[in-house]
């Protein structure tokens, strides 16, 4: 896209060379778009391939409350020291995420969200979807511990079971 933010149907390389240019993860593959779907299946091959789960790409089960079986989740942790690379990484960290916050448009780094969802539940508490706080409402009867004032309008008879509890 141009520095204006208008998508270019034919690329400038005099203007790209001054400017710069950014097409998103997902664009055409004339500007390598196709990288999103590649880096989609990395994560598969990190978290599912390598530590060895039985289904794999399209053999993974939907993610429905009726499931034929469980689901056989793997992980990867990847671990990295910034000392071990470079020093500074922490101001140079700070300063690309600056940066990045200060561009134009409602740019929010990983992480700023929930930054923010953090401090309102500092603020005001913690919210619960309806949902939630009926099936918390509904478990907590089941063992007899009281719950909040505020669940008192809740109808706790209209918890959907749990997936995991038995009666």
């Amino acid at each position: 896209i141009t520095r204006d933010h208008a998508r270019l149907r034919e690329v400038r390389r005099h203007a790209v060379v001054q400017h710069g240019a950014l097409h998103p993860l997902g664009g055409g593959e004339e500007t390598a778009g196709y990288k999103g779907y590649g880096l989609g299946m990395l994560v598969e091959l990190l978290s599912a391939v390598l530590p060895g789960c039985a289904d794999v790409g399209p053999a993974v089960q939907p993610w429905t409350l009726s499931r034929e079986r469980p689901n056989g989740y793997g992980h990867c942790f990847v671990v990295l020291d910034p000392k071990r690379f470079t020093p500074g990484f922490g101001g140079r960290l700070r300063e690309y995420l600056a940066a990045m916050r200060c561009l134009p448009g409602a740019v929010r780094c990983p992480g700023d969200p929930e930054k923010a969802c953090e401090e309102e539940a500092r603020a005001r508490g913690v919210v619960l979807h309806e949902g939630t706080a009926t099936a918390l409402k509904a478990l907590a009867g089941r063992y007899g511990v009281e719950t909040p004032p505020e669940f008192a309008a809740l109808d706790a008879s209209r918890s959907k079971p749990s997936l995991y509890a038995q009666a």
